[in-house]
């Protein structure tokens, strides 16, 4: 694969980070003062998610029955994530969850590719995404366990596990593997270009997606 020209490397880092600048504190603010507000915000989200989740069922270049299997599943996985979302923004303090979690994901992400661009290494999958490296998994899991565990002690103090939040750090990597795979059999760089630097709120939000999507088959694993 030829590498991407330094300016255009540098010009969608500098569009990322305007990006991040303005749409998570807004973010953060919405969903802090929570319901009607942060509905809203959820229900427009919702939407960008659901037209970019048509686009990726539109683009699959699958077989029939694996183009339908994969819309099932994918439909599933989404709509249980966001039940799990909405459920929480509901309650009175669900923000805090939000937040932690946000602030997980934030820190495996940027930590994975701050580390994958400065350590490089080998390739963790190649054949899925061809920009990721073991030491930006590494640096990925080591970032996220280190803010989700001091995080949560201002948020969310009855979660201090280490094993519990090295799971959950390792199911946010999952989850951009897993939009990964979907793209490349959609065969589209971007989910959307919504978010400059970002590309769509399904690139933004996998690993969150991925993480709600879990905790919400756990509680139903748990009801049984």
């Amino acid at each position: 694969m030829a590498r991407q020209p330094k300016f255009q490397t540098s010009s969608n880092l500098k569009n990322r980070l305007i990006s991040a600048a303005i749409l998570i504190p807004i973010s953060l603010y919405i969903i802090y003062l929570g319901s009607p507000y942060a509905l809203i915000l959820g229900g427009c989200i919702t939407i960008a998610l659901v037209m970019e989740w048509i686009f990726f069922c539109l683009k699959n270049r699958l077989s029939f029955w694996k183009k339908t299997i994969f819309i099932i599943l994918g439909t599933f996985y989404l709509s249980l994530a966001l039940f799990w979302i909405f459920s929480h923004l509901l309650l009175p303090e669900g923000w805090k969850i939000i937040f932690w979690l946000l602030f997980l994901v934030w820190s495996t992400d940027t930590a994975a590719y701050a580390g994958g661009r400065l350590l490089r290494g080998p390739k963790l999958a190649p054949s899925i995404s061809p920009n990721k490296t073991w030491s930006g998994f590494v640096t990925g899991m080591v970032g996220g366990i280190l803010v989700g565990y001091y995080t949560a002690f201002w948020l969310f103090p009855d979660v201090q596990n280490g094993i519990i939040i090295g799971l959950l750090v390792l199911i946010a990597q999952g989850g951009d593997l897993l939009e990964s795979v979907a793209k490349r059999w959609a065969q589209i760089k971007d989910s959307s270009a919504l978010i400059p630097g970002h590309g769509g709120f399904l690139d933004r939000l996998d690993s969150f997606l991925a993480i709600c999507f879990s905790l919400a088959l756990w509680n139903i694993v748990r009801l049984l």
